[in-house]
């Protein structure tokens, strides 16, 4: 062995030959791996596509979109008509014992618990999950007001309603029970009371309870000289409240403009779910909110109600008795599903709002999170015990909450005073959640480092400083980049609650145009396939970076750096 060392020595030719044989055996080997990565991407793209037309080609078998009966012309007499047509439940005494879907956050829970005291009862968050749940046959009936009915069944030719009141109702808009809450009310009120005796008020029901959407036109409002009003919705009741041409209308919101023009305030909408509207209202977080809300006397406890400006009845909604033999087929209903969902009224438009703002969440969250957890980690890195006792108070604080008590918790009540919209309080959340993660990540990476690295660092005359960035963190790295895109993905998924506090992302969006479309395929089949895409973009990314630290995937550029493969000498 020291023969042959001393005699590549004494040979620099033999030296540089060896080092190139080196060099080119790693080009050669990096090089046949590549075509193997890229044909196991190919099959796994054909395998995923084959899945998804199999998936389409047994949706008829599966029933996971169903059929929509064509309406005869009896029927449609019927439904001219005050009499809506038969149902499977002809009276409310029949779904005595049935299952009733009810709202979360609406005032019919109570109505179904005195009128139908023995029904079971089941919880959605908005009309378009019980119109579907109903046409699925999960429930027997929902509950809802008859003009809303009313309006569905120009949609889902499958529902009518039980030609028998619940309980009639009174809607008003909603202030908050201070004095600037109490004025605006007022204000409100006198203008109200005008309203009705000028006529414009009937002129404003033929408008929004008639069959001619073209008739239904909001004033712009222009900038108020007393300042801009903001007002709580949740646009998925039509005709109160809806999305049109990505633009938020409604007979609320109709009344609201003309009532804003004339006293002079400016307008904005915020549309959320519509068990985030009475908070938003009771928070300060908007000035007053129009949404189809009932006036119960529970309720007048925590906000000031208007005087109502609607009143009607409460029904209950069910399948139609009577069908058709006709149905579309197969493509025609996809094709019509497609055009609902992205076509009519630019309601692609939705979704590239909706994933923007997701994409936006996403990034600064990502960000500022790693740069938090990295932070407070070098503060804890020597054991401090202060750092420390804070740290994990609020690591067990923010992991051990769900992420929507989070998210509520921050822009109800912390930020309940304060000046700031919900996609940057829903950034401040998702940095706290995730620098926690990697707080936690990176601790558990780091300690895996042997402690011998520190040692022989030391001794080689490394300071703390560049013994943990040059050697512990490059080894620990590793070790945790599969958790950390797991946390990314974990992250991406999350944003999807967002819509509580305000947030129109993307499923937010996705949830306003199943609203308008009632059908859940298409916007469903779009948000999961932007989600798949974004989660793969981002892991992309991740993969990239992580390619420096990992020395099994450095390049044999990186290997050889520093080597003269050609010596002159």
């Amino acid at each position: 062995m020291e023969k042959n060392i001393v005699s590549n020595k004494e040979n620099p030719a033999r030296m540089t030959a060896e080092k190139e044989r080196v060099s080119t055996r790693l080009i050669t080997e990096e090089e046949e791996v590549k075509p193997k990565h890229r044909n196991i991407r190919r099959r796994r793209a054909a395998t995923a596509i084959i899945a998804f037309l199999l998936f389409l080609l047994l949706l008829p078998v599966s029933g996971v979109i169903p059929a929509v009966p064509a309406i005869s012309a009896v029927q449609t007499a019927a439904a001219d008509e005050k009499t809506p047509p038969p149902g499977v439940y002809d009276t409310l005494d029949a779904l005595a014992d049935k299952t009733i879907g009810i709202e979360t956050g609406s005032s019919f829970d109570e109505l179904v618990s005195k009128r139908l005291p023995n029904a079971k009862k089941e919880y959605y968050n908005s009309k378009v999950d019980l119109v579907n749940a109903l046409i699925g046959n999960k429930i027997d009936a929902f509950v809802a007001d008859e003009p809303v009915i009313k309006s569905t069944m120009k949609a889902r030719e499958e529902i009518t309603y039980v030609p028998e009141y619940l309980d009639s109702f009174a809607f008003g808009l909603v202030f908050p029970k201070n004095e600037k809450g109490e004025e605006l009310r007022n204000e409100f009120n006198e203008f109200l009371m005008q309203f009705k005796a000028d006529g414009r008020m009937e002129a404003l029901e033929a408008e929004w309870f008639g069959d001619d959407e073209s008739d239904r036109q909001i004033p712009e409002v222009p900038a108020g000289e007393k300042g801009t009003l903001k007002m709580a919705t949740a646009a998925q009741y039509d005709p109160f409240q809806y999305v049109r041409d990505g633009q938020v209308v409604g007979y609320d919101i109709d009344m609201v403009a003309q009532f804003c023009i004339q006293n002079g305030y400016g307008l904005e909408i915020a549309d959320m779910n519509f068990d985030g509207v009475l908070p938003s209202v009771q928070t300060g977080k908007c000035d007053f909110a129009a949404s189809g809300i009932t006036i119960t006397p529970e309720r007048a406890e925590s906000v000031l109600f208007s005087d109502p400006n609607f009143s009607g009845g409460t029904v209950a909604a069910v399948l139609r008795k009577e069908s058709t033999d006709g149905k579309k087929g197969f493509w025609a209903g996809i094709a019509e599903s497609f055009n609902k969902t992205f076509i009519r009224e630019n309601r692609w438009q939705l979704f590239v709002n909706g994933l923007v703002v997701t994409l936006i969440i996403t990034t600064l969250s990502i960000l500022l999170g790693t740069i938090l957890g990295f932070v407070v980690f070098m503060l804890c890195r020597r054991g401090n015990p202060i750092a420390l006792g804070a740290t994990r108070f609020c690591s067990s604080l923010v992991q051990g909450m769900p992420m929507v008590v989070l998210l509520m918790i921050l822009y109800y009540i912390v930020f309940g005073k304060v000046a700031i919209s919900g996609m940057m309080v829903s950034v401040i959340g998702f940095t706290l959640t995730f620098g926690s993660s990697v707080y936690s990540l990176l601790k558990m990476g780091v300690g895996a480092v042997d402690n011998g690295q520190y040692e022989a660092a030391f001794a080689l005359g490394y300071s703390d400083r560049k013994t943990f960035f040059r050697i512990i963190l490059p080894q620990g790295l590793p070790h945790v980049i599969s958790a950390y895109k797991g946390e990314i993905v974990g992250l991406i998924k999350a944003t999807a609650i967002v819509g509580y506090i305000a947030v129109t992302d993307l499923t937010k969006m996705g949830d306003i145009v199943r609203s308008r479309t009632y059908d859940a395929f298409f916007p469903l089949i779009a948000m999961t396939i932007i989600y798949f895409a974004l989660e793969a973009f981002f892991i992309f990314l991740v993969n990239r970076i992580a390619a420096r630290f990992d020395p099994k995937r450095r390049s044999p550029q990186q290997v050889l750096k520093g080597v003269e493969i050609h010596d002159p000498n």
